[in-house]
């Protein structure tokens, strides 16, 4: 026998037992891409904390910062750089934990892992993050009002604050968990690389003079966007799956093309690692042309994707593209800033669009079916009372269905 969807009832129960299967597989893949990303952040963090701790000491102490003792002290500050690190690694393992994950460490008495600690240790990371971005930028902010430490404090401020609302909606969410991290990786790696680098102004250049080092500082900052690259590359099914729900309406072939286009983008950022400015310049500025051109498609035909996507991530792709002009208006036609502002913002955008792609849609999504659900409650017969409208005051009836009226019988039928 055979179902409506045309399967043998009998293989029914293997059939599902398959799906399950498959949707466990997918849950610990994910898991594991996690940890590993949150590891990589967490030798980043390691590098940064370590320059740190190793230049202010070398500021309060500049005699004791050179000869024989030099070794002995990075030995002892590279203990606190691999704690922080190690520490920071393990917040963002159980911020990005999924309920399974979870239930293990509740057994073993491990306290706050609700919704809004977890989140507010994701904005208090994208928060620092922000901040340290614009501290290591120099001078390539003091043409802003305020400066350089009013505009580490407001885009950190900002920065943070919004990580942490998103990440509380949009927490149950296995691609916004992973990409989240995918994201940070690359913003880390590069803060890493800030950190170290022995290329003095950087800043004055581009973005891209971060890898051109040769040295670990380099390495920092091209495997980040290699492994950041990839990561959205294979993500692009994930990212947009949400897209796919019946509520949006995607057009034919708009599922197909917007996977291509971010599969194109991650594979940009990745050319653009391998291959270094100071190498073969032509092919990275291509790959960097490249992505943002994949990047200014999927923006601007965001309604030719799918007829019925949230206002607010139409919305949001069409500011995408409005700020990115603007901020080349203010680059290169004006001269506000310089070349690195410029490619800070054409990142960002990138990485924001597609949290903010995943998280509204499977918001949507949510709301739907929270409606539904709701709807199904109440009309389900036998679930809750219905009063009927013509109930007087003071005296609810419940309303019985409707029964058409019993004819009498005729007389000659009653008698007999």
């Amino acid at each position: 026998m055979a179902d409506r969807g045309g399967h043998d009832r009998r293989f029914t129960p293997a059939i599902r037992h398959l799906s399950v299967i498959r949707q466990r597989s997918v849950i610990r893949g994910g898991s594991l891409i996690r940890r590993a990303y949150a590891g990589l952040i967490a030798i980043a963090v390691a590098i940064v904390v370590f320059q740190e701790l190793t230049s202010s000491f070398a500021r309060v102490h500049p005699a004791g910062s050179e000869g024989a003792g030099m070794p002995v002290e990075y030995v002892v500050w590279a203990l606190p750089a691999l704690a922080l690190g190690a520490a920071a690694g393990a917040a963002l393992v159980v911020a990005s934990g999924s309920q399974a994950g979870l239930a293990v460490l509740v057994r073993l008495g491990v306290p706050g892992l609700g919704t809004s600690p977890r989140a507010r240790a994701n904005g208090l990371a994208w928060g620092g993050i922000g901040a340290l971005a614009v501290g290591f930028t120099g001078e390539a902010f003091e043409v802003l009002p305020g400066g350089q430490a009013v505009a580490a404090t407001v885009i950190g401020s900002l920065l943070g604050f919004g990580a942490f609302r998103l990440h509380r909606h949009a927490i149950d969410h296995e691609a916004y968990r992973t990409f989240n991290l995918v994201a940070m990786l690359l913003a880390v790696g590069s803060l890493a690389s800030m950190s170290i680098t022995p290329t003095g102004s950087w800043w004055t250049h581009n973005f891209s003079t971060l890898g051109t080092s040769d040295d670990i500082a380099a390495a920092c900052f091209n495997v980040a966007l290699i492994v950041s690259g990839a990561g959205m590359a294979g993500m692009s099914r994930g990212l947009t799956r949400a897209v796919a729900a019946p509520g949006f309406a995607a057009r034919r072939g708009g599922l197909a093309t917007m996977r291509v286009l971010i599969v194109t983008i991650g594979l940009s950022l990745t050319c653009v690692g391998m291959v270094p400015i100071d190498g073969a310049t032509d092919l990275h500025n291509a790959a960097a042309s490249a992505a943002a051109a994949a990047f200014a498609v999927l923006c601007l035909g965001v309604q030719l994707w799918a007829r019925r996507l949230p206002r607010a991530l139409v919305a949001g792709s069409y500011l995408s593209i409005a700020i990115e002009v603007i901020a080349l208006i203010a680059y290169d036609g004006i001269g506000v800033f310089n070349l690195t502002v410029f490619e800070i913002v054409a990142f960002a955008l990138v990485f924001v669009w597609l949290i903010a792609l995943v998280a509204i849609t499977h918001a949507s999504i949510d709301r739907t079916d929270a409606a539904s659900r709701r709807h199904l409650a109440r009309s389900r017969p036998g679930r809750r009372p219905v009063v009927a409208r013509h109930a007087s005051p003071g005296r609810e009836r419940l309303a019985s269905p409707r029964r058409r009226p019993t004819r009498e019988p005729p007389d000659a039928l009653r008698s007999g």
